[in-house]
């Protein structure tokens, strides 16, 4: 993923985001592979993981890989509608708001029952490619519904204690989150609401998503609206981006994404915008 970014406050500049290698493999019939590094981050490990499948039911998740909280939180970057994640996702989904990708080390069972979907597991809580900072393992779980093919309704929770360090103090890192996604035809709508304890500071935010086909696996329009409160019991801390974009598909993998971002601050009740060009390759 390369891009181009023209900031209305800052400096215009092209840079590559990301260049990642993922390899996957079946080791046997019931056990997968799953592995992805980063030539541009540090560390460069994102994804180590392997499943083991017992049934539809329930199977077993280990290693380093995406926590089982909300959907975008756990969105491929090369899946995502827009150039950027949402404020909530990057300041509260788990994984994310330590600066780890969305991704953890630790266990995980996984299944889906009829129209139910689960996910549910224990993590070190310290994020990727490091060791545990405290005596305390972190617990997160999603669970989606699908009732109908065009409708899903999900929630997530997250419940843990972080420190930056060993010997640290420990600090309180509570999640809840709500989702959902709705298509009709060419048009697809999606939210989330996500709210978050650190320690005695609760933050909250959401974001709504609209997506059109105007040509289908071709071309798509989307606007998005999201909203971040940083401290609830303090006033006017809220952030709110509205981005209008455009997504055209060389192929399944390869696009080019346009996005125009307003910004809207309403501690100093300013506002700016930025202009995204990102092409990305996949194969």
């Amino acid at each position: 993923q390369g891009i181009y970014s023209y900031l209305d406050e800052g400096t215009d500049t092209f840079v590559i985001r990301r260049a990642r290698l993922a390899l996957t493999g079946d080791l046997t019939k019931s056990i997968k592979l799953k592995l992805q590094v980063d030539a541009v981050r540090n560390p460069v490990l994102v994804d180590a993981q392997v499943d083991v499948s017992f049934n539809s039911y329930i199977n077993l998740r280990v290693g380093q890989f995406y926590l089982p909280f909300s959907r975008e939180n756990r969105t491929s970057a090369g899946g995502l509608d827009t150039v950027l994640r949402a404020q909530v996702i990057d300041k509260l989904g788990p994984g994310r708001d330590i600066g780890s990708l969305g991704r953890d080390i630790g266990v995980m069972v996984l299944g889906r029952a009829s129209i139910v979907e689960y996910m549910a597991g224990i993590f070190n809580g310290a994020g990727i490619n490091k060791l545990d900072t405290n005596e305390h393992k972190d617990f997160a779980a999603r669970v989606v519904v699908e009732p109908a093919k065009f409708l899903f309704v999900g929630g997530s929770l997250y419940s843990g204690r972080y420190s930056a360090a060993q010997g640290d103090p420990e600090v309180t890192r509570d999640r809840a989150g709500l989702e959902a996604l709705l298509t009709l035809g060419l048009f697809s709508f999606r939210s989330e609401y996500i709210a978050g304890k650190d320690g005695s500071v609760s933050r909250s935010g959401w974001y709504l998503l609209g997506l059109y086909n105007v040509l289908p696996k071709k071309l798509q329009a989307v606007v998005k609206w999201d909203s971040y409160d940083q401290d609830r019991d303090t006033p006017a801390d809220r952030t709110d981006l509205l981005t209008l974009g455009g997504n055209y598909y060389f192929s399944e993998k390869t696009k080019l994404m346009v996005n125009y971002v307003h910004y809207g601050q309403e501690t100093k009740g300013t506002t700016n915008w930025a202009l995204f060009l990102q092409f990305q390759a996949g194969f």
